[in-house]
């Protein structure tokens, strides 16, 4: 018991005292309550320590190196694109291959045709981007339309149109405008593609700054906060105003009938956030990735759920990390990449064994590595197999050992 306890004051007193979080917000009172879900618990417990893996300037430090390695993390900071790369962008996207199905019906080639023409591309021009904000989740898409792209008449969850779940308080850049003014082409962090223009507002460069660069700021830990009709991951960022009694007072991007900016108030209780990023640590990797423990699979975060990329991407934000959006992308340039190709599963299981926590990666897919217990593997993944949810699973010859082809430490 004595052990626990010291345990906890260590992670209470490193969440403060690593440059106080940022130098910028060392007098608030983080007084966050910590949830730590039941099934972690048992790999926290076999844990030696509970050491800083790496402190939030040497993050700062590998995001620079993970956008080195990585074509896709964007530059936010440019005002213009020419016509030539905005069309780059928007052909980088091509039509699935029918059949394809809409709810149970049966996408047609005037379908297709309706999609082409509001793509409205013979008014893509020299653009000054439009700095803008994501207000609500939302879906960010290969091509502008309502249309899903379902595999067969009873699928509702892999829509070959779904790129990417869009963050509330996302910066994106505007850089062009379907032919109905419903979507827009936008440039985000992680990923370019069309959006609803009714899920964004349009901001100024000093309120962009406001909720984006702002040093004082919380993050979501919690998998889902639902607040006022709108829907908080984790690993959104926030402008922090102060603690108050009921819990921390954050800013949230909204918009008036006018679509004019709104800086919305909100408080949420001590248990949904962090003041600043939380501190990286193998306990608190093992809390966040068993918070989402049952949270349900969809493709490319559709509506409400995970895949495996951005289940894996929300749980490292929270301590400063900025992966690229999806697993091809992110088996190269996360972290150091130890190859398990020709391996046996025998061999693998002995190059892997001590590495907790840590990722493991093989063609479409990617899974946190938790270590042993009762001399057992364990994953835990966003499977969107049978499961069809966040789950932890045995690692074995049976399922995934074989297709696992790098191991992923994210460490000094």
């Amino acid at each position: 018991m004595k052990r626990v306890i010291l345990v906890l004051l260590i992670v209470m007193c490193v969440g403060c005292n690593d440059k106080k979080i940022e130098n910028s917000i060392k007098d608030i009172d983080d007084s966050y309550i910590e949830i730590v879900p039941e099934n972690s618990k048992a790999f926290i417990f076999n844990l030696s320590d509970n050491d800083i893996l790496l402190t939030i300037d040497e993050i700062k430090e590998y995001n620079r190196l993970i956008e080195s390695k990585t074509d896709y993390l964007y530059n936010m900071n440019i005002t213009s694109l020419s016509k030539e790369k905005i069309l780059n962008y928007i052909n980088s996207y091509t039509i699935p291959k029918l059949p394809k199905y809409n709810d149970g019906k049966l996408i047609t080639n005037s379908d297709i045709n309706d999609i082409f023409e509001n793509m409205n591309i013979e008014n893509v021009n020299d653009t000054k981007l439009l700095k803008a904000l994501v207000v609500n989740r939302t879906n960010l898409k290969s091509f502008p339309t309502e249309l899903h792209f379902f595999d067969n008449m009873s699928d509702t969850n892999f829509d070959n149109l779904q790129e990417s779940e869009m963050h509330i308080n996302t910066p994106v850049l505007v850089m062009h405008k379907s032919k109905d003014n419903r979507f827009v082409f936008v440039l985000t962090p992680t990923y370019v593609g069309w959006i609803k223009e009714e899920d964004i507002v349009y901001v100024s460069d000093e309120d962009y700054d406001y909720f984006i660069n702002n040093d004082k700021f919380g993050i979501i830990t919690d998998p889902f906060v639902e607040i006022n009709n709108k829907l908080l991951d984790m690993s959104v960022k926030l402008p922090f105003i102060e603690t108050t009694n009921d819990g921390y007072k954050f800013v949230i991007p909204s918009k008036d009938k006018n679509n004019n900016l709104i800086k919305e108030e909100i408080i949420l209780k001590r248990d949904k956030a962090h003041i600043g990023y939380l501190p990286y640590t193998k306990r608190n990797v093992y809390i966040q990735a068993f918070k989402y423990e049952g949270i349900p699979y969809s493709w490319g975060s559709m509506d409400y759920g995970v895949d495996c990329s951005s289940y894996v991407s929300n749980v490292y934000h929270t301590f400063g990390f900025i992966f690229p959006r999806n697993t091809s992308s992110q088996n190269s340039s996360v972290g150091e990449v130890i190859s398990l190709n020709s391996k046996t599963d025998k061999e693998k299981l002995d190059i892997i064994s001590g590495s907790a926590p840590s990722l493991l990666y093989m063609d479409g897919h990617v899974l946190i590595y938790l270590g042993m217990d009762n001399q057992t593997h364990y994953v835990i993944g966003a499977n969107g197999g049978n499961a069809f949810k966040v789950v932890k699973e045995e690692l074995n010859s049976s399922n995934y050992l074989s297709k696992i082809n790098k191991l992923v430490l994210i460490k000094k």
